[in-house]
Parts: structure tokens; sequence; C-alpha cells
């Protein structure tokens, strides 16, 4: 090794980006409150979300890890999950034997009291932070906004049966505290 020649570096390929989805999933991340401490949430749930708060007024319905499984993707497709946080919170979320683009983000009214979300009319969506590019398996979601992720479910080991996974909350306490909902990835 000759000191005077410059070390040589591998270029790494190009990102491609994912195709176009073929489905849409709005899913909820929600807090029930304490009925025994003021202002306090005693518990971290995850939803679905019913109705296109793009267009008009989105409702939550909490879900139970044990409750049946709502998102079914088929294996080899792409889809679009877009996380609507209600909480006061941010929230990584991980989603566990795929890798998945971040989209965008946008503000959200939540309205606590009828369990619907609104997004922020003439707001404009917000392209991922720079360190966000490429492949994730995790994202933050912002209090108060809702992220666009697309999504393969391309197993490298493929799917000749249904395979059930999960998806949910990386910070342990909520994660633990039933902030956690499976998905089945069908063949």
């Amino acid at each position: 090794s000759d000191p005077s020649t410059p070390p040589q570096f591998l270029t790494l390929p190009a990102i491609v980006p994912l195709p176009a989805a073929t489905v849409t999933r709005r899913l909820a991340l929600l807090e029930e409150q304490s009925q025994d401490f003021a202002d306090a949430p005693a518990e971290a749930q995850l939803g679905s979300i019913y109705g296109d708060p793009s267009t008009g007024t989105g409702v939550w319905a909490a879900k139970m890890r044990i409750d049946d499984v709502t998102e079914n993707p088929q294996a080899g497709d792409t889809e679009i999950w877009e996380f609507y946080n209600t909480t006061v919170d941010a929230h990584p979320m991980h989603i566990h034997e795929v890798a998945f683009e971040v989209v965008n983000r946008q503000p959200i009214f939540v309205d606590k009291a009828n369990y619907t979300v609104q997004v922020v009319p003439n707001s404009v969506a917000r392209p991922p932070e720079a360190w966000e590019s490429g492949f994730k398996d995790t994202v933050k979601i912002n209090p108060g906004t809702f992220t666009t992720i697309r999504i393969r479910f391309d197993l490298p080991f493929g799917v000749s049966a249904p395979q059930r996974y999960v998806h949910h909350c990386h910070i342990v306490e909520h994660e633990d505290n039933d902030m956690m909902r499976p998905f089945v990835v069908v063949p």
C-alpha cells in the first residue's frame, strides 16, 4: 500500500423508490386518559381511522392487541400507511419484517371529545428529513401530525401461508401497555 495513493471508496447504489401503492391504511396513535389523575394518560393505544381526514373528518376507533387483525396486506404489494398521532408525545413506530420509505408529514386537528382528526386545511405536506432517506423499519410520528410511509410487503423468505407480525411504538412502556397491533401478510 503506497501512502501517496488515495484510498478507493465504494459508491453505494442509488435508492430506487418503491412502486405505487395499491392500498392506503389510516392508523391512529391514541391515549386513554386516567380517571384518577388530571391530564395524565392511563394507556397508550393504536387504532384505525375511518373516513378520509384529507377531504373531511376521520373518526378513530381504538384497537387492542388482541382484537381482530385489520391490516392484512398481500405478499408483494406496496401500501401507504398513514399514522395519525392524536397524542402529545412523539412515538417511534416500528414495523416488523419490512422496510419502508418515509413519504411526508402534515399537521392535523385533533378533537378528542368526538374522536376525530382532520388534516389542517391548506397545510402543505412536509417532506422527510434528510436523515430519513432510504429504507427504514422505525419512524418518528410527531404529535399533532400524520406521517405517511410507503411499505412493500416483499418478505425475503416468501409467503406460502399467512404470516403474523406486529407494528408497535418502540417506547418500551408504550409497547408493553398495548400500543401494539398485529398485521398478517397473506399469500
